[in-house]
């Protein structure tokens, strides 16, 4: 037969037994190289190998290298939602630091429902992921304890679970909000709501209230009692205590604080719907500073989390855990920014 006509054979990939031939080494040495041990091999073999594996255009298996190291090489990522651009910011952190290191991740999302996030944990663990980074929903106490006491690296973002001892990376909530209150307090508002999503288990959220109510206190302000919460799945909840505030607050100078940007744009629908401008008729602050923040009226006053930082900062750390530290775990929280806007006059400024 013609061998013209012979389908070509695809290019044979190198192994681990041609680089070292080529390298002039042996295939532990190669091995070693290819898991990052580097102290017993000099720096001309290094530049050898480095050389061999170019030309050779080495690739190394994951799953083989994985199954020497008793590793998946990769990292679970469980978020509560999504389509929060909080989520999204800190997927992109964590990202950054897991590629470069030659992890993969796989990313779930919750819903905020508790038994999805604990299906979501089990199927990662049966997939033996090397760790857990975690948005939680603060309700599997139990099923995060078991991974843990498994030896499962896990670290929490945002929210702690008391009674479960990881890392966790957030933001400085009391520092963030004592500035904001402390700001708002300067601008002369009479009346500041609080909206919020449901605040029992959530930490960051108990923590947001409480140090609002505490500086609040302090200052002998009306405003510690207007917390509003609201349960999205309850219909009407939402409206209703939007419409109290509303109605309790009329004629005093007045603003709406956000716990979060999911909120932010949930009361700033509302308020347009009801013919309320801001900062005119209401002013207007939340946690969390987005893309649209400064081009919504007068643009929005917010307290910019570091919501990169913070999932560079858990990829980080999941690795560390992964690489064999056991030290006791730590709580890293990062200062966030309050960027004032014109959505949080002041009292005695003139509103055109």
């Amino acid at each position: 037969m013609d061998s013209i006509n012979q389908p070509s054979r695809p290019p044979q990939k190198a192994t681990i037994a041609d680089v070292a031939k080529a390298a002039g080494v042996s295939k532990t040495t190669i091995s070693r190289y290819l898991s990052g041990d580097y102290k017993s091999i000099s720096e001309a073999t290094l530049q050898r190998i480095k050389q061999s594996v170019k030309e050779l255009r080495y690739r190394p298996s994951r799953l083989a290298r994985g199954l020497r190291q008793d590793r998946s090489y990769s990292i679970g990522m469980i978020f509560a939602d999504i389509s929060n651009p909080f989520s999204t910011s800190v997927l992109k952190g964590a990202e950054d630091v897991c590629t470069k290191q030659g992890y993969s991740m796989i990313v779930c999302n919750t819903d905020n429902d508790p038994e999805k996030e604990k299906n979501y944990i089990s199927m990662l663990h049966a997939q033996r992921v090397d760790g857990l980074i975690i948005h939680p929903t603060c309700q599997n106490l139990e099923n995060l304890r078991e991974l843990s006491e498994d030896q499962i690296p896990i670290v929490l973002i945002d929210r702690r679970i008391p009674g479960l001892k990881v890392d966790t990376v957030g933001t400085d909530n009391d520092k963030a909000m004592t500035e904001a209150t402390g700001y708002f307090l300067d601008q002369g508002f009479e009346r500041i709501g609080f909206f919020s999503q449901p605040i029992q288990h959530v930490s960051s959220r108990i923590e947001r209230a409480r140090t609002f109510v505490q500086i609040l206190a302090a200052a002998g302000h009306p405003s510690v009692d207007d917390i509003y919460e609201y349960e999205p799945r309850i219909q009407g909840q939402f409206d209703e205590q939007l419409d109290r505030f509303i109605a309790e607050t009329q004629g005093q100078y007045r603003m709406i604080f956000a716990v979060n940007v999911v909120t932010q744009l949930k009361l700033i629908n509302a308020l347009q719907k009801r013919g309320l401008r801001i900062p005119e008729d209401v002013g207007f602050a939340g946690v969390d500073d987005s893309e649209w923040a400064p081009v919504v009226g007068s643009g929005l006053t917010t307290i910019a989390q570091p919501t990169y930082e913070i999932g560079y900062k858990a990829m980080e750390r999941i690795l560390e855990r992964i690489a064999g530290d056991n030290g006791p775990q730590q709580h890293f929280a990062l200062s966030a920014n309050l960027i004032t806007r014109g959505s949080t006059p002041s009292r005695n400024a003139k509103i055109l």
